[in-house]
């Protein structure tokens, strides 16, 4: 009996304790909050709640600001850009492979005329060569992008500043994805053969 009595005991000690803890916290805590309701800040908050109009902001994590006229503008950015990727993205990745497929076509031909060049007139043996170096250099251009690489080259980023006004036009014209896609290969292409005319 005496060791229940010294464990109740105990347990009684240790609440109270907590107790007068509690207490002298809460004491003080009602009296912060008592000045702060009565302070003249408060009730010059109060009257300004009652005359806030309506900002049109919206709470945010972000460091960006939008105001309500903003929003949809913004949503609409978003959209744009994330089809123009999507558009860039596929455009790449065809061109790439059709050049892809076409690099086997024109390395036979090539071969065939270093292999027997008696056989092609030189005009025609100039012209492949031609052909074959040019196609090579947009394959290579094209892959030294490296678009999922954090090592990725700079032009991806070019040609997208470069051509994000006219799919922006095409889309405002309702123009369908497989002519903006075809539209981007067209000029994916044109960059090379430029550089390309232009090297010679």
């Amino acid at each position: 009996m005496g060791r229940s009595f010294l464990v109740t005991l105990l347990l009684v000690c240790l609440f109270s304790s907590c107790a007068v803890n509690q207490t002298k916290y809460q004491r003080r805590y009602n009296e912060v909050w008592r000045e702060m309701i009565q302070s003249q800040a408060w009730k010059e908050s109060l009257k300004q709640n009652n005359e806030v109009a309506d900002t049109g902001l919206y709470a945010s994590t972000e460091d960006e600001v939008l105001l309500d006229s903003e929003t949809n503008s913004y949503k609409k950015n978003l959209a744009f850009e994330q089809t123009y990727q999507t558009l860039v993205s596929r455009a790449y990745f065809k061109i790439i492979t059709e050049a892809e497929k076409l690099d086997a076509r024109i390395t036979a031909e090539y071969k065939q005329i270093q292999n027997h060049p008696e056989n092609f007139s030189k005009k025609e043996r100039e012209e492949m060569e031609r052909k074959f170096k040019a196609h090579r250099a947009m394959l290579s251009g094209l892959r030294s992008w490296n678009v999922f690489s954090e090592d990725r080259s700079g032009d991806l980023d070019y040609f997208k500043k470069e051509n994000r006004g006219a799919i922006q036009k095409m889309m405002d014209d309702n123009q369908g994805s497989d002519q903006m896609i075809n539209f981007l290969i067209y000029k994916l292409a044109d960059l090379y053969h430029v550089e390309e005319a232009s090297g010679n």
